[in-house]
């Protein structure tokens, strides 16, 4: 890993995106809807504008403004790459990293409800001191048992009912001499 905040690799943490500040820009939502993007050969199109600007340009139409808002622009597109695929990384490893810990975090307040419940023997007054520590570990398996019951009663309901079993008729005895 490069660790160059100016020019971030993949995996890199350090980023330094001072140069940017002149014109990134925070969209508002649905902002970017109806926007042009490149299509395939733009690279080539670049090459043929920039190769004919010297000779042709002005003939063409395209003004020195023009031009040089399009080479800057490309430029600053070409940065903004070079830090894309690191902070997105680093934003996945962000998330990651969260998730983990919060596991860790999940799992050592349930650990404190557990010695709770030990120690309580010794010193019931934990009990009332932890309620809500006690309480939030045993929360998820009762949910889980109410979303069972939940789900099963249903099926339960629709569950077809045995028919009744039929009477059985008598059977015709025979009578001597009959």
């Amino acid at each position: 890993m490069a660790n160059d905040p100016l020019n971030p690799e993949v995996g890199d943490v350090s980023f330094n995106g001072e140069e940017f500040r002149p014109y990134i820009q925070d969209v508002p939502t649905g902002g970017l809807q109806g926007m042009l993007t490149a299509q395939p050969n733009f690279t080539n199109v670049l090459k043929e504008i920039l190769a004919n600007q010297a000779q042709y340009g002005a003939k063409a139409g395209v003004t020195v403004d023009d031009f040089d808002d399009l080479v800057t622009t490309t430029a600053h597109i070409e940065r903004v790459d070079v830090f894309i695929r690191p902070a997105q990384k680093f934003v996945e490893m962000l998330i990651e990293t969260r998730y983990l810990l919060e596991d860790r975090r999940q799992r050592l307040a349930l650990n404190v409800a557990q010695s709770v419940d030990r120690r309580a023997l010794r010193d019931p007054q934990l009990l009332a001191k932890y309620e809500k520590t006690r309480a939030y570990r045993s929360a998820a398996a009762k949910k889980g048992l109410k979303t069972r019951r939940k789900n099963t009663e249903p099926a339960q309901k629709l569950a077809p009912k045995p028919a009744p079993k039929p009477v059985p008729e008598s059977e015709p005895t025979l009578k001597a001499g009959g």
